[in-house]
């Protein structure tokens, strides 16, 4: 059983992020690299205001849903409907595009959380898949109609299709101030593993684009997207373990799997690279080195997963720090390995601050089990 709820949430984060970066694929070979990190920077943007707005709220989502503890669970929902609404509405003067999709984004989220606690694995894989085919679907439709901002809008409408069944979870209580304020500081840590893991996807390349311009931009972004379709798997096992050890359940056997799983895939794409990426991406394999240096992040990144859902799920209120951590040096190294050194000092920023959050993880797990 326990390799059989795995499956059916690694399918789903398969289904979702695999379908995702089918649609950057198909971009990359529409798009020239500068027009392709003009993409990716508005799209940053969007993900950026996404991630702050909705503060975590979908991890602790999934915690409170494992505990059923269902009253906090709808003013988590009902919170992060307003925040993200707060941020779209910021938006609309910058990107009207980025707006819409910075709030159908976040309930769409919000919305697989939910069924992560509750277990609901089934209906997990069937609205990721639906949102997968849409994310390829629709922005592709947008683009022949609208060109470049029918992009953006055709990812927008995939993401709040796929979440309309969201709106039934929802519903105003009495009792709203009270329990978002005695849980406030569980948030705040859970908003620190989100950003930890997800806002390294997106603040990069609000610091890239000005120091490097949209076409170095655009080749680092096809090589992150690669990494991003590798961490497909250990995300998977976070989500399923944060569930899983919420209700105080073990699984030592998944979580060795998926390290050993990690490993071969980095070995593969380190020896495939060069092959591939000239055939199928030949403006873009300027890239190669620094994909491999780059893939080697997959590694401690599935380490991090397996101790942020262990920590996450013991309510830990130090877990949160790993944002500052990992950020912090990536936005630094960034901006030092970037400038001297390329694309590959761009790779080795994003590997150094992984490996970093990983030990910072490592020692709060060895300090929590003292």
């Amino acid at each position: 059983m326990e390799n059989y709820n795995f499956f059916y949430v690694a399918l789903g984060r398969i289904s979702s992020s695999g379908l995702q970066a089918i649609f950057y694929i198909v971009f990359a070979f529409i798009l020239t690299p500068e027009d392709y990190g003009n993409l990716s920077y508005l799209i940053a943007i969007a993900g950026v205001a996404s991630i702050v707005s909705r503060f975590g709220l979908n991890h602790s989502v999934i915690v409170f849903q494992a505990k059923k503890d269902l009253s906090i669970v709808n003013q988590i929902n009902l919170l992060a409907l307003i925040t993200t609404s707060v941020a779209a509405i910021i938006l609309l003067p910058i990107d009207i595009f980025a707006a819409f999709l910075t709030l159908s984004s976040s309930i769409f989220l919000m919305y697989t959380h939910n069924l992560l606690g509750s277990k609901n694995y089934k209906q997990f894989v069937f609205w990721n898949m639906i949102k997968g085919s849409f994310i390829i679907i629709i922005p592709i439709i947008g683009y022949l109609f609208f060109e470049f901002e029918g992009i953006l809008l055709g990812m927008a409408i995939a993401y709040f299709i796929s979440s309309l069944r969201h709106f039934q979870n929802l519903s105003f209580g009495n009792d709203f101030i009270h329990k978002i304020k005695i849980n406030f500081k569980i948030f705040i840590h859970n908003f620190g593993v989100d950003v930890s893991t997800n806002l390294v996807k997106f603040v990069d390349k609000l610091i890239i684009a000005p120091i490097a311009g949209f076409a170095i931009l655009g080749i680092y972004q096809l090589n992150l997207q690669i990494l991003i379709g590798l961490e497909i798997i250990p995300i998977a096992l976070h989500s399923f373990l944060l569930s899983e050890e919420s209700s105080g359940t073990k699984h030592l056997k998944t979580t060795i799997f998926v390290l050993l799983l990690s490993v071969v895939l980095v070995g593969l794409i380190i020896f495939l690279a060069p092959i591939l990426i000239p055939e199928f991406f030949p403006e873009y394999q300027e890239g190669i080195e620094s994909l491999q240096i780059l893939v080697l992040s997959l590694i401690p990144l599935t380490i991090s997963s397996i101790l942020n859902a262990k920590l996450q799920a013991k309510n830990s209120t130090k877990v949160g720090f790993s944002a500052i951590v990992r950020i912090g040096s990536l936005i630094i190294l960034l901006i030092i390995l970037g400038s001297n050194f390329g694309l590959m000092g761009l790779s080795y920023a994003v590997l150094f601050s992984t490996i970093l959050n990983t030990l910072f993880l490592m020692y709060v797990f060895k300090f929590l089990s003292k």
